[in-house]
């Protein structure tokens, strides 16, 4: 049995003894989670992420898997789980579009897009283990809002949910904290393949 004296000596650790810089990374963990230098364009898109050309403009359709945290014991999706899809689904179809976080914030000074309403319709129940497709696309584009469509498909081709998303282009440079409403820039929209209403 340790003396407590020779317990006190041992913490806490002298300072000779420490490790002087930050640890290492580990090079095979780095290789295992590669992180793009850029988030532009396809360069961050997922492989299950596709963009679509439709008449209506540019779309995005990426493949989620229901996990079981997605449900309750009786096996029905919790409602968040579908506006956590149509959220990844906005970013994408702006990665897609080559616009990203970083583009937002230092080329274009500052831009930000929070959710102003969000609004969703459930047709059909699914259960853990189905693989479902959620498309996105801008429905409508404003002054300074825009609203973003979402459905959520399944394999067979049957509608399980859709709603829509309705997002404000922000500047952040009106004060610091705050954020000020601007209007939509005409080659934003032109990038979508869209016309504003």
């Amino acid at each position: 049995m340790r003396s407590p004296a020779r317990v006190s000596r041992r913490w806490p650790i002298p300072r000779a003894s420490r490790w002087p810089g930050p640890w290492p990374r580990s090079r095979s963990a780095h290789r295992r989670c590669p992180v793009p230098p850029s988030e532009t364009a396809s360069a961050l898109l997922p492989d299950d992420t596709h963009p679509v050309s439709t008449p209506e403009g540019l779309a995005v359709r990426h493949a989620v898997t229901l996990e079981w945290g997605d449900c309750d014991p009786a096996g029905i999706i919790y409602y968040p789980t579908y506006f956590k899809w149509w959220d990844q689904g906005t970013w994408r179809l702006f990665w897609a579009a080559g616009i990203d976080r970083r583009v937002m914030r230092e080329d274009m000074g500052g831009i930000e897009m929070p959710i102003l309403n969000a609004v969703g319709t459930f047709e059909s129940t699914v259960t853990p283990g189905a693989r479902l497709v959620v498309e996105s696309r801008v429905e409508r584009w404003g002054n300074s809002s825009f609203r973003v469509a979402h459905r959520v498909t399944a394999q067979d081709g049957r509608t399980v949910a859709h709603g829509n998303e309705t997002r404000c282009w922000t500047s952040t440079q009106a004060a610091p904290g705050q954020l000020k409403a601007t209007r939509i820039p005409d080659d934003i929209i032109a990038r979508f393949g869209g016309t504003r209403a």
